[in-house]
């Protein structure tokens, strides 16, 4: 098990939300769209310091510092 933050993912790679390493609002948020732990995630695209995720076949834009707070699990991918 590889668990990084999801900031550190590139576009196009996925993994599976572990944890989420926030207070209350940031975790409500995330979890407003649907990003839990046990969902899959993949980066769809970057833009600057946002990131594009796809979750459940939508897609978000969250910025760096919230995709930094979203522990990831990678499994064997590089």
């Amino acid at each position: 098990m590889t668990v990084v933050p999801l900031s550190a993912l590139r576009e196009g790679q996925e993994g599976r939300v572990v944890a989420i390493n926030g207070g209350r609002g940031c975790t409500a948020r995330l979890m407003s769209m649907g990003i839990v732990p046990g969902k899959k995630i993949r980066i769809a695209g970057r833009r600057g310091g946002a990131v594009l995720v796809s979750v459940n076949g939508t897609k978000f834009v969250i910025g760096r510092g919230l995709a930094m707070k979203v522990a990831v699990d990678v499994g064997e991918q590089s």
